[in-house]
């Protein structure tokens, strides 16, 4: 692969398109007519982003995990919208839960209203677009500075892992940033259901201790019974033998 053909294929990477904040109707809108706008907007995106499609049920996932705030009804204000395209834009990079902790860190932590978030995805997509300039300017100064030749096979492999690499360690640190700084809205519920479990094992072993007790005591019972019984007999034959001397 040569420089022209690496350039080529950096462009495609990073020839996908965004709904603007400013393309969003100021008026509620019904699920199929987010779609729409969204599918309208990626028609113009190369065939890797084409297939990437929000759909309903997506949305509805979404929805369900609370990444988007509750909605009233079955339209959706331009800030639900923007949620949407908040999390579209981040699943390809963080988990679900990852996602979650952002946005509700966003709103909770640091108080952000719909409006807020707007304006951090208005200006998050102005600096995108200089970042697909970046992307190819980042890649061939890393296969320059490593001294990797795309021509060559052996180089070409090497090119790979070396951009994945890279690709890693951003998304390690932007792991670490948001942990840094989003309360994770699941540890209370994963405490709780801890909580649960343990509370639960301990009325299992402590009925289980219970009833090894009660085992023993019954046990303990049924021998001294018996005894009793071999005595009465014992005491019975000892008379009925005297009875006939």
């Amino acid at each position: 692969m040569n420089e022209r053909e690496l350039a080529s294929l950096i462009a495609r990477a990073v020839s996908d398109a965004d709904l603007a904040d400013t393309d969003i109707p100021a008026i509620d809108l019904y699920l199929d007519q987010i779609l729409s706008l969204v599918a309208d907007k990626n028609a113009v995106a190369s065939a890797r982003y084409r297939e990437r499609a929000l759909t309903k049920t997506m949305i509805n996932n979404y929805s369900k995990d609370g990444l988007i705030s509750p909605i009233e009804g079955k339209k959706y204000t331009k800030e639900h919208i923007i949620e949407m395209l908040l999390v579209y834009a981040l699943k390809n990079t963080l988990s679900i839960s990852e996602i979650k902790r952002v946005l509700i860190g966003a709103r909770n932590d640091c108080g952000f209203t719909g409006k807020d978030l707007t304006a951090c995805y208005h200006r998050f997509l102005s600096i995108k677009e200089g970042n697909r300039a970046r992307t190819a300017d980042t890649v061939f100064s890393l296969l320059k500075e490593d001294g990797l030749d795309m021509t060559n096979d052996s180089d070409f492999l090497v090119a790979l892992l070396d951009i994945l690499s890279l690709s890693a360690y951003l998304k390690t640190v932007a792991q670490e940033m948001l942990e840094s700084r989003y309360t994770d809205p699941d540890k209370a519920e994963r405490e709780r259901r801890e909580r649960e479990k343990a509370e639960k094992r301990e009325r299992e072993e402590a009925e289980k201790a219970e009833k090894r007790e009660r085992e023993k005591a019954e046990k303990a019972e049924k021998r001294e019974k018996n005894e009793r019984e071999r005595e009465e007999k014992r005491r019975e034959k000892e008379g009925a033998t005297i009875d006939q001397g």
